[in-house]
């Protein structure tokens, strides 16, 4: 099972994401990221340090999160993505999306 740790920053939210992003999806998270655009935050970092797996559709609920920020006028990045995540990121061709630009991160991440 999937837990998320809300943080803020000055102008950004970070979610600390805990356990696996796999099939059967948590709805936790897309909760949450829903919930935060909807109160208007405009940067949203999603912190995959604790991340344990990943799978296809834990890849396609990333992207997804991604898509909707953006239609919101948001940004989401991920952050911390163990080298096993990475991998299976950089597979699909979404890493280098779903980091983009990391100087506007908050130093916490």
């Amino acid at each position: 099972m999937t837990s998320v740790r809300q943080e803020r920053s000055p102008g950004v939210s970070i979610l600390h994401i805990h356990g696996p992003l796999r099939v059967p999806l948590d709805l936790e998270l897309q909760w949450t990221v829903h919930a935060i655009l909807r109160r208007g935050v405009r940067r949203i970092v999603l912190n995959l340090a604790a991340v344990s797996d990943l799978d296809a559709g834990g890849v396609g609920e990333l992207v997804h999160l991604f898509n909707m920020a953006a239609a919101a006028h948001s940004e989401l990045r991920i952050a911390n993505a163990r080298p096993r995540v990475r991998e299976l990121l950089d597979r699909a061709r979404v890493f280098d999306l779903l980091t983009g630009d990391a100087r506007w991160w908050p130093q916490a991440v």
